[in-house]
């Protein structure tokens, strides 16, 4: 994998748990200045099962691993708790919005899944969320902290760093349905083809107050430079491109 990515290996469509985690991983990301693409896997891709048969494992879930070693789980508790969260504080440190499946998550719903967490190795499966930064496995099983997540893409990428704050700001804005990440990929293509990666920071926003704020009605949104280029729209890499060239000639 390319080392400017992060993953999330997870499901498709993502669980709470794997939503969650990539809401929050996005969260680091746009505070750190650093350029990474955030990419969402389902375990069932070929990029997740090179990864894990790389480390002698095979890649699944919760279920998999109940499944293979026969942990005891009271699956009628899980759905519980998917269905019904308990308030949690620790719930909203990510960008939860639009009734997404991020907002079903709780430390909670963790502790539960936990028996298969610890019984993954044993099982040898990589068990979902899975957390790749920098090419290596942080975390699986369950869902880190903030804090596990920011020290650990400090660690691949480094420290913020006062030229971060000098460069043009690419903001993408959306719940994070099919368009909004096709919208985020297409960024990627666009600053790869033109090695703008020096000049822009790229976050991807799903707060529905920031929307509200840019005006952004109907998403994904587009901005550079705090304008906001496009609503509802998917430009293509070749559009992205022109707006780019367009920023770095004002800036």
């Amino acid at each position: 994998m390319p080392k400017e990515e992060i993953w999330i290996i997870g499901t498709d469509p993502p669980c709470p748990r794997c939503d969650y985690l990539t809401r929050m991983t996005h969260t680091v990301v746009n505070e750190s200045g650093h350029v990474i693409k955030v990419k969402h896997l389902s375990y069932t891709d070929v990029e997740a099962k090179d990864l894990a048969h790389s480390l002698g494992l095979t890649p699944g879930t919760a279920k998999n691993v109940a499944q293979k070693v026969t942990v005891d789980i009271d699956w009628e508790q899980v759905y519980r708790l998917i269905d019904h969260p308990p308030i949690s504080d620790t719930a909203s440190t990510a960008n939860a919005c639009c009734g997404t499946a991020s907002a079903q998550w709780t430390p909670e719903l963790d502790d539960a899944l936990r028996p298969c967490e610890q019984a993954a190795a044993a099982a040898g499966i990589l068990m979902t969320p899975v957390l790749v930064v920098g090419g290596q496995v942080k975390h699986q099983g369950s869902v880190p902290t903030i804090s596990q997540v920011r020290q650990w893409v400090a660690e691949a990428y480094g420290k913020k760093t006062t030229t971060a704050d000098e460069k043009i700001i690419v903001e993408v804005l959306g719940p994070g349905c099919k368009n909004c990440d096709t919208l985020y990929d297409n960024v990627f293509l666009a600053m790869g083809a033109a090695n703008f990666k020096e000049k822009f920071v790229v976050k991807k926003i799903s707060d529905v107050n920031y929307f509200a704020k840019m005006g952004v009605h109907i998403t994904p949104g587009f901005i550079v430079d705090g304008e906001v280029i496009s609503k509802g729209k998917v430009l293509t890499p070749d559009q992205i491109y022109e707006h780019l060239q367009t920023a770095t000639r004002s800036a």
